[in-house]
C-alpha cells in the first residue's frame, strides 16, 4: 500500500518513521489492489470510509481473521515503541507529534498549532493529510481483501513462522491506524491544507512542499468536489505552483519528485507534458547519481530512452533541459543537504 509521508526537509520525521516500522513491522511492499476491490468499498462504505447502513462490520470480521494469525504480544509492541519514542525525544522533544498514534496525540499537537506554534502546525497539516490517505488505504474492506490474497499466496507454499507473524503483525498496525484515524472526523481532517498553508507561510522547513503534495492528493479526490470550490482551489494551485518553484531554486530534491508527478498529469498541478517530465526525470537521475558513483555515466549518456511517444528531437530537448535544470540548481549544493 501507499504510504503518506511528509515531503521535503523534515529528516526527523523520516527517520523516525523507518525506524518504526522496522522495528514494529517489518512490512514488506503490498501488492495493489484490483479495481473490483475498490468497488466493493465504494458500495459498502460510508463517509471516511466507515461501514455504511446495513452493511457487514468489515473491521470485526478482519479483527477475526487477524485473531487466528500469529502475532507479538501487545505488550511487546508497546515496549518496543516506547523505546523508539524515548530515542527520538533525546533528538526532538516534537518527536511525539509525528510518532504516537492520532487518536493518543490529537489533542496536544492541536493545542500547540492554536497556540501559534508553527512546527505544530506543520505536524497537524501533515498528519491530518495522512489520515485522509489512511481511511482509503486501511478501510476494512481493502485490508480484508488484502488479507485474502496473502492468504491464498501462503497458502501456494510452506510459510513460515515468522512471515506469518509479519503478516499478522502488519494488518494490525494498519487497522489500529484505520481506527485512530476514524476517531477524526472529515471536517477536521480536511483543514490539512490550511495548517500546512500556515507553516508553510512561518517558513517551517519542508512545509511548502508538503502543501505542494497535498494539494495533490486533494485535486485527486473527485471533480466534484473542485468544482464545488473552484475559486479556492484554483487559489490553492497557484500557491502551490509558486512554493514548488521556490523548493526546486532552493535545491531541494524532493521538488524534483513533485515536478515529476506533475508532469505526468497526476493531480492537475501543471498541464501533462512528456517532454518535460523526462527532463525532471534525467535532471533527478543525476542528482542521486552524484550520490554514488554513477554520474559521470549518466552525464555522457543521457537519460535513458524508451518507449515510442518521443521523437529524438524530444528526447535530446529532455536531455538538454535535464542537464540545466542539475547545472542551475542542483550541481553548487552540497552532495548530501542537511
Amino acid at each position: 500500500m501507499k504510504r503518506w509521508l511528509g515531503w521535503g526537509g523534515l529528516s526527523l520525521a523520516l527517520v523516525a518513521l523507518a525506524v518504526w516500522f522496522y522495528l514494529t513491522r517489518l512490512t514488506p511492499v503490498r501488492s495493489v489492489p484490483s479495481p473490483d476491490i475498490a468497488i466493493v468499498e465504494a458500495a459498502a462504505t460510508g463517509p471516511q470510509g466507515r461501514p455504511a447502513p446495513g452493511a457487514q462490520n468489515s473491521a470485526d470480521v478482519l479483527r477475526q481473521r487477524l485473531s487466528k494469525l500469529p502475532q507479538s504480544s501487545a505488550k511487546q509492541r508497546a515496549a518496543t515503541k516506547a523505546i523508539v519514542l524515548a530515542d527520538m525525544e533525546k533528538r526532538s522533544p516534537n518527536a511525539r507529534w509525528w510518532l504516537l498514534p492520532i487518536d493518543e496525540i490529537h489533542g496536544e499537537i492541536r493545542a500547540a498549532a492554536e497556540r501559534g506554534d508553527l512546527k505544530a502546525a506543520y505536524a497537524l497539516g501533515t498528519r491530518y493529510g495522512q489520515c485522509s490517505k489512511a481511511l482509503e488505504d486501511y478501510a476494512p474492506q481493502k485490508l480484508l481483501a488484502e488479507l485474502d490474497q496473502e492468504m491464498e499466496f501462503a497458502g501456494s507454499a510452506p510459510a513460515s513462522q515468522g512471515r506469518m507473524e509479519n503478516l499478522g503483525n502488519r494488518f494490525s498496525e494498519d487497522l489500529a491506524t484505520y481506527d485512530a484515524c476514524a476517531s477524526l472526523d472529515r471536517a477536521t481532517l480536511d483543514e490539512s491544507m490550511s495548517w500546512l498553508e500556515r507553516a508553510g507561510r512561518g517558513e517551517v522547513k519542508g512545509a511548502r512542499l508538503s502543501y505542494v503534495y497535498a494539494w495533490t492528493q486533494q485535486a485527486q479526490r473527485g471533480r466534484n468536489e473542485l468544482i464545488a470550490d473552484i475559486e479556492r482551489v484554483a487559489a490553492q494551485r497557484t500557491l502551490a505552483r509558486e512554493w514548488l518553484q521556490q523548493g526546486l531554486a532552493a535545491g531541494d530534491s524532493s521538488a524534483l519528485d513533485q515536478y515529476i508527478e506533475a508532469y505526468s498529469g497526476q493531480g492537475g498541478l501543471l498541464p501533462r507534458d512528456r517532454v518535460q517530465e523526462m527532463a525532471y526525470r534525467y535532471a533527478r537521475d543525476l542528482v542521486r547519481g552524484r550520490r554514488g558513483s554513477e554520474f559521470d555515466a549518466l552525464w555522457a549518456s543521457g537519460p535513458t530512452r524508451f518507449g515510442k511517444d518521443l521523437t529524438s528531437q524530444q528526447w535530446d530537448a529532455a536531455e538538454a533541459q535535464g542537464r540545466s535544470i542539475f547545472k542551475t540548481y542542483y550541481e553548487a549544493r552540497p552532495i548530501r543537504p542537511q
